[in-house]
């Protein structure tokens, strides 16, 4: 059982949203083109980045929890991860703008959003020595910053919707990085990385790597 757990995790995160997918009012099922076009999204943007910083030996996983599959150098459950989590999330937006529909964004969160892109920015140049803090924060200034050139109606409903699927996000966050675990199943690392070095290093380590 202990070599399914990361398994069970990704299961039930899919689980909850299937329980009202087909429910009429909200017939989640029913929005699937939206629903496969921002999970590919995320799966196509992520993957790569994931694959990228684990064999610079940023984060890895432990042998004791997962299945012996693998998937161009990350676990299965690893890459289910990439598509579950997303149709939980987006399960969250569509139910909040059901129930409490928002259709407009005021002007001072695009403002608001600008100066976060600004900072985000500001950030990953203050951290260059450390290549996954650099690239992150640039990456997430430029999204935040093509947010405000662009100016969606719905900036202020997706705000919404991932301050909410934060509270979800810390509870299997905190699960894989080792809360109520003797190892976490995802361990992490600070090396002095700089931002355009990589250090090859392989995913799984033996469990003793993580004290």
């Amino acid at each position: 059982m202990e070599s399914r757990l990361y398994l069970l995790i990704d299961v039930l995160v899919f689980l909850w949203p299937l329980t009202r997918a087909f429910e009429p009012r909200i017939f989640y099922i029913g929005k699937w083109k939206r629903l496969l076009a921002a999970t590919m999204a995320v799966f196509l943007l992520f993957l790569p980045w994931d694959i990228a910083f684990t064999e610079a030996g940023v984060w890895g996983f432990t042998e004791r929890y997962l299945l012996p599959w693998d998937f161009f150098g990350l676990p299965l459950e690893e890459v289910l991860f990439f598509l579950v989590v997303p149709w939980a999330c987006y399960f969250i937006y569509e139910v909040l703008q059901l129930f409490f529909p928002w259709k407009g964004t005021q002007r001072w969160v695009y403002t608001l959003t600008l100066f976060a892109a600004l900072g985000c920015i500001g950030w990953a140049m203050k951290h260059p020595n450390q290549a996954y803090t650099f690239w992150t924060f640039l990456f997430l200034g430029a999204g935040l910053g093509m947010a405000f050139v662009w100016k969606p109606t719905w900036l202020a409903a997706f705000y919404r919707a991932w301050g909410l699927s934060l509270l979800p996000f810390f509870a299997v966050n905190g699960l894989l990085t080792g809360s109520f675990l003797e190892e976490p199943i995802v361990w992490y690392k600070t090396p002095k990385i700089w931002a355009s070095e990589w250090v090859p290093s392989p995913w799984r380590t033996p469990s003793t790597a993580c004290s």
